[in-house]
């Protein structure tokens, strides 16, 4: 009984995971593609700002500002990939825990499969048990009568060889 529910609970537990596991997936998987939505259009941006600087080359000022902030953009751009290949291996962590905990979850089962066939073959083996202990018991019994019997066989012996002249005990 304890060891159904012990199982019982483990199986909760991996399902609890797994559950877990497949939302902080999703949720990843959700995010991943809005940040690439936005890289996107950080990249749309940068080209906008690059076209306008051209078309107005006497405004060197906002070229510099727009610089510094095209530089800004490509570090955050660049920020953006690591955090996508980052985000990425993550996802590969969850997918990989999620291989991991069906593997756990079908060795559970068979452990569990396991152990109830076991207890059956123990439960169709009692009966035979018990009646080998009987048998040894009995066996036992009859050891003790006929160690008694011997017993009183070499008593018997001695006194008999004690009455004849020349047999020693």
């Amino acid at each position: 009984m304890i060891r159904k529910t012990v199982s019982v609970i483990a199986i909760l537990l991996l399902s609890g995971f797994l559950i877990n596991g497949i939302t902080m997936t999703q949720n990843l998987k959700r995010l991943h593609a809005g940040l690439e939505s936005n890289l996107e259009s950080v990249k749309t941006l940068n080209r906008v700002q690059s076209s306008i600087i051209d078309k107005n080359g006497e405004l060197t000022k906002m070229l510099a500002t727009m610089d510094r902030a095209d530089k800004g953009l490509d570090d955050a751009i660049g920020k953006t990939d690591q955090l996508l290949t980052l985000l990425s291996k993550v996802v590969e962590y969850n997918a990989d825990t999620l291989r991991l905990n069906d593997q756990m979850l079908k060795s559970s089962a068979d452990s569990k499969r396991d152990i109830q066939s076991i207890s059956q073959n123990l439960a169709e083996l009692d009966p035979y048990m018990k009646q080998m202990d009987e048998m040894l018991k009995k066996l036992a019994a009859t050891a003790r009568e006929d160690e008694q019997y011997m017993e009183d066989m070499l008593n018997s012996t001695r006194h008999m060889n004690s009455k004849v002249p020349g047999v020693s005990n």
